[in-house]
């Protein structure tokens, strides 16, 4: 009895050190289950909530302002989109078929809308990956006079970006998120003001740009990109290296490959160089980085573009190599 005691009291202390471990794992683990819900609580309310209001949009040193009227009827998405800073655009969207009106031929305008939490299928998308990353919440706060649950997703290594979330704590709307890496805000988007469930007048939802001549172009949106189609031909290059959970999606077209994990994408071009090529460029625009250097003992220079840090990048370059038939 003396002997067992003993032996009792001398593991003890063992036991008392392994249980903190044990509390931070099943700690992890709640966290992780409860973005889960968070997670698919915000896919619905972007899809299903009507709402409209003005957010903010910040990239790198651009900078947008912009007012958002979103329907859900009938099954179906109405959305419209109107830049109510710098270049006078709308964008009109219903299902998964958008549209981007505006006044001037300025090639410049973007046509492609923001991938990001801002889509509705970024909660599916992440939870695919939810083993790349780490999950906090971090209490309460308070975003266009709202209360709002607030989420942080790290990734477990740095091949990636990470988000900070704030999520309306009544319906679960996405009110603010930051790109992060590192602790560094990338790109933002933010609510200054928002109604959500309130009825919706038609009218709104109309486009109202005017000007002697109105230029409309169709999007590929965020949700449905990965079905663009494209010719499909032969690879002759092709990349030994992504980050874990990257998959090609789109087959290579002449010497362009797509990449994606579901949140981020990632493009690689391969062409000859010569006077048009871009030469050595290692730049960021917000959270795409784009990526140009020769390739090792070949005439082709290599081009990757995308939503990943610019190391990745330079390691996605440098395993490049040529298909052999």
């Amino acid at each position: 009895m003396l002997r067992r005691l003993a032996r009792s009291i001398y593991l003890l202390p063992f036991l008392v050190l392994s249980y903190p471990l044990y509390a931070d794992k099943q700690s992890a683990e709640n966290q992780q289950d409860e973005a889960i819900v968070w997670l698919e609580k915000m896919g619905d309310a972007l899809r299903e909530q009507s709402y409209q209001g003005t957010f903010i949009y910040m990239r790198g040193a651009r900078f947008d302002t912009m007012q958002v009227t979103h329907q859900f009827q009938d099954g179906e998405v109405i959305e419209r989109l109107t830049n109510i800073s710098g270049a006078e655009r709308e964008i009109i969207r219903h299902g998964d078929h958008a549209v981007c009106l505006h006044a001037d031929d300025n090639s410049a305008v973007p046509h492609v809308l923001p991938r990001g939490p801002f889509t509705h299928n970024f909660n599916r998308n992440l939870a695919e990956n939810i083993s790349y990353y780490d999950f906090g919440f971090h209490g309460v706060g308070r975003i266009a006079n709202r209360p709002a649950v607030r989420i942080s997703i790290s990734p477990k290594n740095q091949d990636r970006y990470g988000y900070r979330l704030w999520l309306d704590e009544e319906t679960g709307l996405l009110l603010r998120s930051n790109l992060v890496n590192n602790g560094r805000v990338l790109e933002l988007f933010q609510f200054t003001d928002v109604a959500i469930g309130e009825p919706i007048d038609e009218e709104s939802l109309t486009a109202s740009i005017r000007g002697e001549e109105i230029y409309q172009h169709d999007l590929i949106t965020p949700d449905n990109a990965i079905a663009h189609n494209t010719i499909q031909v032969p690879p002759t290059w092709r990349v030994k290296w992504m980050p874990r959970g990257f998959r090609q999606v789109r087959a290579p077209n002449g010497s362009g490959m797509v990449f994606t994990d579901g949140v981020a994408t990632l493009s690689v071009f391969v062409e000859k160089r010569g006077t048009n090529s871009l030469g050595d460029v290692q730049t960021t625009v917000g959270g795409t980085v784009v990526l140009s250097q020769p390739i090792k003992n070949s005439s082709e220079q290599i081009t990757v573009v995308g939503e990943v840090p610019l190391d990745t990048a330079k390691r996605v370059a440098e395993s490049i190599e040529p298909v052999i038939y």
